[in-house]
């Protein structure tokens, strides 16, 4: 009988934090055995050192001299063990811990702000199925670790002793945070809406963290809010709450449909990622929501500057007058380049959208993005208008799914890598690649092939799961360009080893 970890003597006796969880701009990893096979990585003993030399790094001068952190956990039936574990590693460390509880991500960088403390964890496994964890990790206001802090804390980890286990630090429990990050929103939201007309809204949670507020959030601020499964429940017994799930999507679809919703609205795990359906019941990349929501500032503040992530539409390029700034995927890349850029907002495909002053703070947050949305409706319908008729005055794009084959953790940036040298052999040899003239190669995050035509084809490596990216859009009139760019991706990636199965990049 095979042995593991989990489940074992050896798991409440030893100390195991895998290397491989330490990602580009966050920490995943495996808590509990998944469904598709594969030992935990971490245990409660792991988070405890981790949370230990957490404390510790970010004492450090060249990573802000904290004293004090900000930490919180999403509705995982682990969570708060993991969370309570890493706490008392963060004691052992000598730093003051004020505990938010249960939260949702924006509410933790939120609680930066109300109690003046810039250093932040907040432990959750955000989209990623049941079974997985990990931490968000802060040093300044509204800026979570990048990858070079990220890497500097790996190797730290690797490098350090056991530190010796004597409690030094503070505890300060916060039971108020969800009740001030609610009023924070109702004082601003509120006037602004105004005596705009309301909406009919459709809300999907997924039994994930945002159903503890955002059903009531809306109903407070005057919306007609019919809900699906917005009750907590860490088993995701429907579907796992990430807006880029079909599933997910599909029952934002059905509440519209048979509630007869002005838009559909759903909400990731940890509530920093928004999705949405129009009141037609289609199907809304996040993307074009954030055109829509872009264009509209332009129209409040004049020409601005946009961060937009790799992945997203390019119609951003095409229907804003401002500044468009491309940035690699992932929220803690995009909140930097906000800062960088003293950008106006940014904008993620996958639906992490941010706002600097006045809609917000510069973190990602999906109550904030809802209202932001709620609020152009509100004032699309008082001059007769839908969200599906502003949706129609964006020009039309065909965009594939977000196909993810899987690839081995260790292999993944070599394998871009190798599909990068083939595309840019063939560029250099004709010019063209997928049967078009190619305009541009943009490789800050993979490869994102531009065509004459307009249409794009991205393959890049995921930052968080074994797993590739590979996206599409193109403009012709019925979308068959999509094909050919289907076939241009498994050229590229054709006869590499561990490159899994993908669906194809077109509707069949």
């Amino acid at each position: 009988m095979k042995e593991t970890f989990y489940n074992s003597l050896a798991y409440f006796t030893t100390t195991r934090i895998d290397s491989s969880g330490f990602r580009e701009y966050d920490a995943r990893w495996i808590i509990e055995p998944l469904e598709t096979g594969g030992d935990v990585q971490i245990n409660y003993r792991g988070f405890q050192l981790l949370g230990n030399f957490l404390g510790r790094f970010l004492a450090l001068p060249e990573n802000g001299a904290h004293s004090s952190i900000v930490v919180g956990h999403d509705f995982r039936k682990y969570s708060e063990n993991a969370k309570n574990a890493l706490v008392l590693g963060l004691l052992q460390s000598g730093q003051h811990v004020h505990d938010a509880g249960l939260c949702l991500s924006p509410m933790v960088y939120f609680a930066q702000y109300e109690y003046s403390i810039p250093a932040c964890a907040v432990v959750t496994a955000s989209h990623n199925p049941n079974g997985w964890t990990g931490v968000k990790m802060g040093h300044q206001h509204s800026l979570t670790f990048g990858p070079d802090r990220m890497e500097a804390f790996r190797e730290y980890v690797a490098s350090q002793d056991v530190p010796a286990s004597s409690a030094v630090g503070k505890y300060t429990r916060h039971e108020d945070v969800l009740e001030r990050y609610r009023d924070h929103l109702l004082s601003f939201w509120r006037p602004k809406l105004g005596t705009l007309p309301r909406l009919r809204v459709a809300i999907e949670t997924g039994n994930g963290t945002a159903g503890m507020i955002i059903p009531d959030l809306l109903s407070e601020v005057g919306f007609d809010v019919a809900t699906g499964h917005v009750d907590l429940n860490w088993n995701f017994p429907n579907f796992n709450p990430n807006p880029e799930n079909v599933e997910f999507l599909k029952s934002v679809k059905h509440i519209v449909e048979s509630n007869q919703a002005d838009v559909g609205l759903c909400f990731d795990g940890d509530g920093d990622r928004l999705g949405a359906v129009d009141n037609k019941g289609r199907l809304v990349f996040s993307d074009r929501i954030g055109v829509l929501i872009a264009k509209r500032i332009e129209q409040e503040m004049g020409p601005s500057r946009f961060v937009i992530d790799v992945k997203s539409t390019s119609l951003y390029l095409q229907e804003l007058q401002s500044d468009v700034v491309w940035e690699k995927s992932g929220h803690s890349y995009i909140k930097a380049a906000l800062h960088r850029e003293k950008a106006t907002a940014g904008f993620e495909r996958s639906g992490h959208f941010f706002f600097s002053q006045p809609f917000g703070r510069g973190y990602d947050d999906a109550c904030v993005s809802a209202l932001l949305l709620l609020w152009i409706l509100c004032e699309a319908k008082a001059n007769g208008k839908t969200f599906s008729d502003l949706l129609d005055e964006i020009p039309a794009s065909h965009q594939s799914p977000n196909r993810q084959p899987k690839v081995p953790e260790d292999r993944k940036y070599e394998i871009v890598a190798e599909a990068r040298q083939r595309i840019e052999a063939s560029v250099a040899d004709t010019g063209r690649f997928a049967g078009v003239e190619v305009a541009d190669i943009l490789t800050i995050n993979g490869v994102r092939v531009h065509f004459v035509d307009g249409s794009w084809l991205l393959i890049r490596a995921s930052s968080n799961t074994p797993n590739l990216v590979i996206l599409a859009e193109s403009f012709d009139e019925d979308g068959s360009r999509l094909k050919e760019l289907d076939e241009a991706a498994r050229h590229a990636l054709a006869g590499l080893e561990d490159v899994g199965h993908f669906d194809p990049l077109y509707s069949s």
